[in-house]
Formats: structure tokens, C-alpha cells, sequence
């Protein structure tokens, strides 16, 4: 079975982790809609084969169909994925909010899966 640990719930909400997620999905020129798919693929097929994906606190997250639409507090023009962008160029003042944990931690874990985790400079 293979396990995938996202970073640490501080670390994640960090503005510096934020940062390198933003430059990340910029580099990448992820879109609204192909943030969408690209973490539902990931997520998804990821434990459709048997993987699981822990929190920062080794605890198993609970994947299920909808688990991205919920992580975008069911928002579905998934505008985050393209708004967060502009924190490529600039360090957000603040650490992101706490309801935004789960949604960050699929972002961890799908580029985790991928092999190219998000990387703090």
C-alpha cells in the first residue's frame, strides 16, 4: 500500500508554502478547470489503487467522489485555482485560513503523487 503525508497543518497554511504552491500552479498554468481534474485524477486514482493520504499528523484522510468539490467548500468555478496565482510574484501578509486546510492538502498530496512536491525556496 502506498502512503502519501502531506506536510505539517502550519506548514501549509504558512504564507511561504502558499507562496510555492502559487508559483507552482503558475509555472504549471493551471486553470480553474484543469486544477479541477488534474487533483480529482490524481486524488482519486491515487486511492483507487490502494493509496492512502495521511495528514501532517499521520492521520488517513477520508477520500471519497466528492472530496474536491468539497476542499472548494463546493464553490465550483474553482476561481482559487487561477486568484491564488498572483502570490507567484509577491509573499501573501497573511497564513492562509483554516478552512482552506484540506483543500491545500490535496494540493500537497496530488504534486506528492505526481513526484514533484511543492518545494518552500
Amino acid at each position: 500500500m502506498d502512503e502519501i503525508q502531506t506536510e505539517e497543518t502550519q506548514t501549509l497554511l504558512s504564507p511561504e508554502w502558499k507562496q510555492a504552491l502559487a508559483k507552482r500552479l503558475s509555472r504549471d498554468e493551471v486553470t480553474r478547470l484543469g486544477g479541477f481534474l488534474f487533483l480529482m485524477s490524481h486524488i482519486l486514482d491515487f486511492h483507487d489503487d490502494g493509496g492512502v493520504i495521511l495528514d501532517g499528523d499521520g492521520e488517513a484522510l477520508k477520500i471519497h467522489d466528492d472530496i474536491v468539490e468539497e476542499a472548494f467548500g463546493w464553490e465550483l468555478t474553482f476561481s482559487w485555482n487561477t486568484d491564488v496565482q498572483e502570490f507567484a510574484e509577491r509573499m501573501p501578509r497573511r497564513r492562509s485560513e483554516e478552512h482552506l486546510l484540506l483543500r491545500l492538502q490535496l494540493w500537497d498530496a496530488a504534486y506528492k503523487i505526481e513526484g514533484d512536491p511543492v518545494l518552500v525556496e
